[in-house]
């Protein structure tokens, strides 16, 4: 592919198209008006950032890039806690220390579009590229690749349950597929019944997945047992516009719900929305929780900043920003992830 060069770095053709999207909104939709140097049209950056689940009402409220002479800092190992951060703007995962949240370098090798992200059990890391359409793995303490799960459309959301298995959600695909841990191959694939947004794995193995259609709005199938046979319920709740999900140790479930502007808690059985975490969101796009269920991080879009929430509670500890080397961040994960 087509590499276009930045100041620090050189990123492939569909991040620049990413990076500079994420923040394009100079003119109306579609118009026809570039970035400069770039000879991306505006119009072309909003059609390939509606691919990363984006809300079409975040959407048409898209900003123009502010820089792209950032480049990408030199990657530095992973230390026992720490914050990955998917960014559109800077077309990296940004690593951020746990507690003084000071920027230590980021890892650009396998991205492409970092989207959705998620911590195993065992420590790897995952990353949702939804321009490269495909699922990087990164094994504790390192920088490249260990693996690359391919043969998907759009992943946003990327999830894994007890067994090691790797879940993609395929927003323009509007599927959920898995795969088993370090293997190409699809295990199983299934369509909820619109664009795949959030997915889920409880201890039990029942997979839970969010998605949009414009008949139903925001909904969430539960496939009891896992994935096998395609055999889904679809719960009781209904959000606007769903986002990333997670469960909590209660299995509750966390979703961003990006047009309500709103962080979700549903408990058992699913039927209505239980409590929110937080506020203040300007389309809150994915959510995590560290493994002692204590804190929440919650991607704000449209703020361009990452919330550091106390959880259950929801009271803010720490707003992380461009002052943290932060552009456009999409998810962020604690190195500690809780998984079911």
């Amino acid at each position: 592919m087509q590499k276009y060069s930045a100041m620090l770095g050189v990123v492939t053709a569909g991040a620049a198209i990413a990076l500079l999207s994420a923040c394009s909104g100079a003119g109306s939709q579609g118009a026809s008006s570039t970035i400069p140097g770039s000879g991306i049209s505006q119009s072309l950056q909003r059609s390939d950032l509606s691919r990363a689940g984006i809300s079409p009402k975040y959407l048409a409220e898209a900003r123009l890039m502010k820089s792209l002479s950032r480049g990408v800092n030199p990657a530095k190992h992973k230390k026992a806690a720490d914050l990955f951060v998917s960014d559109f703007g800077t077309g990296a995962v940004e690593i951020l220390a746990n507690k003084t949240w000071t920027n230590t370098g980021s890892i650009s090798s396998g991205i492409d579009g970092p989207d959705g992200n998620w911590v195993d059990k065992k420590g790897n890391l995952y990353v949702a590229n939804y321009a490269g359409a495909d699922i990087t793995e990164y094994a504790k303490g390192t920088t490249s690749p260990s693996f690359t799960y391919g043969g998907v459309e759009d992943p946003v959301a990327v999830s894994t349950d007890s067994k090691g298995n790797v879940y993609e959600g395929d927003f323009e695909g509007s599927y959920v597929s898995e795969f088993a841990q370090g293997s190409s191959s699809i295990i199983a694939q299934c369509s909820p019944g619109g664009e795949v947004e959030g997915v889920a794995v409880d201890k039990s193995g029942d997979v839970f997945v969010a998605y949009y259609s414009s008949a139903e709005g925001g909904k969430i199938a539960e496939y009891t047992g896992g994935l096998s046979g395609c055999s889904a319920t679809t719960l009781g709740v209904t959000v606007e516009f769903p986002g990333g999900m997670v469960l909590d140790k209660k299995g509750n479930l966390v979703i961003c719900d990006q047009d309500a502007d709103a962080v979700d808690i549903i408990a058992p059985p699913y039927s209505s929305v239980t409590k929110t975490l937080g506020s203040g969101y300007t389309d809150p796009f994915h959510v995590t929780i560290n493994k002692k269920n204590k804190q929440a991080y919650v991607a704000n879009y449209g703020g361009e900043d990452v919330l550091v929430l106390s959880y259950p509670a929801g009271s803010t500890k720490a707003t992380l920003n461009s002052s943290n080397g932060l552009s456009i961040p999409a998810a962020a994960v604690d190195s500690s992830n809780f998984n079911p």
